[in-house]
């Protein structure tokens, strides 16, 4: 039996599991219909193995970004995680002790047994621990949109923040001369994947991959569009979109690793042509895809800088959080401001200010703020002092003072 089971294609023997195959059924549903399936697939497959989950409880310590002040950090999360906040939060590979390991139905509990013992405090949650554990949590990734429900140009022009940059990575996409189409067959799809798409994201995001299975090309294909960028008759680029309930999102780009034309312009060139797809299709807003929730990530700021707006997030795991409001952390939160889940659906950005953001709080935040959040939380320095007339653009503005903490139930 087990010879014949690996002699099956891998696409079959992936159905062969219950709740595979419900994902697969899914996959061939109406837009509207199909991410309500998908997510019941999800849930009921995260209810199966929540239990079996464990975590092991990293204490790390070393110098954070910005100011090479010293830090404590527990880190209760998978590897991946790990290693992403590892990077995140120090400046150079940190001290790193196994103080534990707990279950992920406790993290909640430990928590808020442990958090007192360090200065900032990460604990995975995965769902329905996320859904069900109370107070404020960080999203583990955060949707980016944006309105196309208007001409290309105005598109573009969009906000005064960025214009000369997109109008400049414009004309730059323009000069390649690229051709694009739209392919539908499925060797089209998979040759995307292997030779565009699987070689970019491995350069770009190296240990820190998140890649898209191939079963997810699959399904996307039968419910969506796959644009492809040819430079002298060769695919330099692409740009997977999928409808996604009323909308259609960017599933993935893709790239030509080994071109002439840098991967950086032939990136530009994919978010363009995406969003004049949209645009021609008459679609009122595109999701540009997701990006960790640090406000100063790259991948955050390149979407932002078209225009992107930060929606409500979707995503399976959260992470609960715990600090001091010490010079270290304002340090921190300085380098890599955070974006929170306050809850009912408000996101809020925890933000520093200290070094040269010190002496021009106003203009660190404005930098900082993006369209989205509704509330900026801005932890100042204790000879920093704000007037009461000093506003962000688009969100309010809450002044934390030296040993105060916000949200006040993410007190260490």
């Amino acid at each position: 039996m087990r010879s014949a089971y690996r002699k099956l294609p891998e696409s079959v023997r992936r159905c062969l599991r219950p709740l595979n195959l419900l994902d697969e059924v899914a996959s061939f549903l109406p837009g509207p219909v199909r991410p309500r399936a998908h997510g019941a697939a999800e849930a009921m497959r995260r209810l199966g193995r929540v239990a079996r989950i464990r975590y092991p409880v990293r204490r790390l310590e070393g110098t954070v970004h910005g100011s090479g002040r010293r830090l404590t950090c527990l880190v209760a999360s998978d590897e991946l995680s790990a290693r992403y906040w590892t990077t995140t939060v120090f400046a150079e590979p940190p001290r790193e002790t196994i103080v534990g390991h707990i279950g992920a139905l406790a993290a909640a509990a430990a928590c808020r047994r442990l958090a007192p013992a360090a200065d900032l405090s990460l604990w995975q949650a995965p769902w329905p621990v996320s859904a069900l554990a109370r107070g404020p949590r960080i999203p583990s990734w955060l949707p980016l949109w944006l309105a196309t429900d208007r001409s290309l140009d105005d598109v573009i022009a969009g906000e005064r923040s960025g214009r000369a940059a997109r109008k400049n990575d414009v004309r730059r996409v323009q000069r390649l001369g690229l051709r694009v189409r739209l392919a539908t067959d499925a060797e089209a799809y998979d040759a995307f994947r292997r030779e565009l798409y699987e070689p970019y994201i491995r350069q770009r995001f190296g240990d820190l991959l998140v890649a898209l299975p191939a079963h997810a090309f699959q399904h996307a294909r039968r419910n969506g569009w796959l644009l492809v960028a040819e430079l002298d008759g060769r695919a330099v680029g692409g740009a997977l979109i999928e409808r996604w309930g009323a909308h259609p999102r960017v599933l993935v780009f893709g790239v030509d690793t080994r071109s002439t034309v840098p991967t950086g312009t032939l990136l530009e060139a994919c978010y363009y042509h995406s969003i004049c797809f949209a645009v021609e299709r008459g679609f009122a807003r595109l999701s540009l895809g997701t990006c960790r929730p640090v406000l100063t990530d790259g991948v955050l700021r390149y979407k932002r800088k078209w225009g992107g707006t930060i929606g409500r997030p979707a995503t399976w795991d959260a992470f609960l959080f715990r600090y001091r409001n010490t010079p270290a952390v304002r340090d921190l939160l300085t380098e890599a401001p955070l974006v929170v889940d306050a809850g009912r659906g408000r996101l809020a950005a925890l933000v520093g200010a200290a070094g040269d953001a010190a002496a021009d709080v106003v203009g660190h935040v404005q930098r900082m703020e993006t369209p989205g959040l509704a509330e900026i939380a801005c932890l100042v320095e204790p000879t920093v002092t704000v007037g009461p007339d000093v506003c962000a653009r688009h969100a309010s503005l809450r002044i934390v003072p030296p040993g105060d903490v916000w949200p006040v139930e993410a007190a260490a």
